[in-house]
């Protein structure tokens, strides 16, 4: 039989890519201020509030090649105790999404927990934050083009 699980998600667009993220793993969503970035070594961390929170610009992990736009989001994402920033190009509202396994061939890429077929017939990956936190630390993510390349 085929595992899966049914979760609200917040459905998020990076270039032309649609991903979920679990809402249980959100803390908060906020527009993008690159004032309130500053550099610490090779990593971007978020001012905010007397704390700093590491960004993830998934266009780069995911190595798109599209243009930013005017206009980002951070999707602060936490995994017990540990917090990161997803900056992402667009919110796309929240759904109830059937999560379904990637399959043997694609288990082995780390970041995602699965796919949904949207409302839409879209195919939207969904990320896994505890696996995206641990590349982050880990410093995979802070490489100019990081390590993992999302499916369209």
């Amino acid at each position: 039989p085929l595992t899966r699980a049914i979760v609200t998600a917040l459905l998020v667009q990076v270039g032309e890519g649609m991903f979920a993220i679990p809402l249980t793993s959100i803390s908060e969503v906020n527009a993008l201020q690159e004032s309130q970035i500053r550099m610490i070594d090779t990593t971007e961390v978020l001012s905010r509030r007397g704390s700093s929170l590491e960004l993830c610009r998934l266009r780069n992990l995911f190595q798109l090649s599209e243009p930013e736009p005017t206009r980002q989001f951070v999707v602060e994402v936490m995994a017990g105790t540990r917090h990161l920033g997803l900056v992402v190009d667009a919110l796309q509202g929240q759904q109830d999404i059937i999560i379904r396994p990637l399959g043997r061939s694609l288990n082995a890429v780390r970041g995602f927990s699965g796919a949904s077929e949207l409302a839409d017939e879209r195919i939207a990956l969904v990320l896994d934050p505890g696996a995206l936190i641990e590349e982050a630390s880990s410093g995979n993510t802070r490489e100019r083009g990081g390590r993992i390349r999302a499916a369209g």
